[in-house]
């Protein structure tokens, strides 16, 4: 995960930790408003907005792919700092070949489908 924020290093050059309830303190919203299917790969983008005084940045955003949610939760799960929290799972994996098939389908549909057919599996696209 190479483009993550630069944070402030404490004494001797290890990172410091900020730990934030972010039930009560708004001060870190984490929004992923996309997800793109590019071939075999999902990415989504993730937007971050801070108050901290830990991040260079007030506001970014960052790609990611599925892989990487995946990685993040399988090492947040193995950490002992973390015994006790729950860890929420790793968002599932978005399908984009169901609807690309219904796409293709409707495509060539219009010769091979009712009227009706066509426009059921229109909507559903929509």
């Amino acid at each position: 995960m190479a483009s993550t924020p630069e944070e402030k290093r404490g004494g001797g050059g290890k990172m410091r930790s900020v730990s934030v309830d972010l039930n009560i303190d708004p001060s870190l919203q984490i929004d992923i408003p996309d997800a793109v299917s590019e071939r075999d790969k999902v990415k989504f983008t993730v937007h971050t907005k801070t108050t901290l005084p830990s991040f260079v940045n007030p506001e970014f955003s960052v790609l990611r792919q599925h892989e990487d949610f995946v990685w993040l939760h399988e090492t947040l799960i193995e950490c002992e700092e973390y015994a006790g929290i729950i860890i929420p799972p790793a968002p599932s994996k978005p399908d984009f070949d169901g609807p690309r098939e219904k796409m293709q389908k409707l495509g060539e549909g219009e010769i091979t489908m009712t009227k009706d057919e066509f426009a059921k599996m229109k909507q559903e696209l929509e």
